[in-house]
């Protein structure tokens, strides 16, 4: 398993719960989207997947969970 699908691995069950992941090709992006309530869309976009990490880790209140 590369480095990067272990971050995967870990993005996801990090945050899988709450939040849907995902990758474009174009544009060559990672996005995450959560909707806490009916009214309300919470929408995470980065270039890379350590990046997205990091917001989602700051989006949940804590520190960065990037090992």
């Amino acid at each position: 398993m590369t480095e990067q699908q272990r971050l995967l691995a870990d993005v996801l069950e990090r945050y899988g719960e709450s939040w849907r992941i995902s990758r474009s090709d174009v544009p060559d992006v990672w996005t995450a989207v959560c909707r806490p309530t009916p009214a309300a869309l919470h929408i995470l976009v980065a270039h890379s997947l350590p990046e997205l990490s990091e917001k989602l880790a700051k989006a949940n209140g804590g520190e960065s969970q990037h090992r």
